[in-house]
């Protein structure tokens, strides 16, 4: 099993998010706020990461944390017509969720709700 680093995290977020060495990346900096990852590309940026550090997907879920690509309000108020649960809200995905997940090697939602401040 490799052991990885905050650095080797790091440079694999301002690679795939594509965010400027000027630009401090934090444990508290979010992925769809402060790196802009949101729809496909934080699909894509997801993907990476658990191909990249060999972190087993647990129980990732991209709708837990993520809105679809065009999942605005039109899509909001279909599923309303349709009679069907759907909410904006979603849980903030950190950085920080993404080191311990690396730590741990597997995605585990419940630990790490607890790693995310709350916003």
């Amino acid at each position: 099993m490799e052991t990885y680093t905050w650095e080797s995290l790091e440079l694999f977020v301002r690679k795939e998010a594509r965010i400027s060495p000027k630009k401090t990346i934090t444990l508290e900096s979010t992925i769809e706020d402060d790196l802009g990852q949101q729809g496909d590309d934080a699909d894509e940026f997801m993907q990476r990461f658990f191909e990249v550090f060999r972190v087993e997907r647990g129980d990732y879920d991209f709708h837990r944390y993520f809105l679809m690509e065009g999942e605005g309000i039109l899509y909001h108020l279909l599923m309303r017509l349709l009679r069907k649960p759907h909410t904006f809200k979603r849980e903030t995905l950190t950085v920080g969720m993404l080191h311990r997940a690396l730590i741990n090697g597997k995605w585990d939602s419940e630990t790490l709700s607890q790693v995310s401040p709350s916003r």
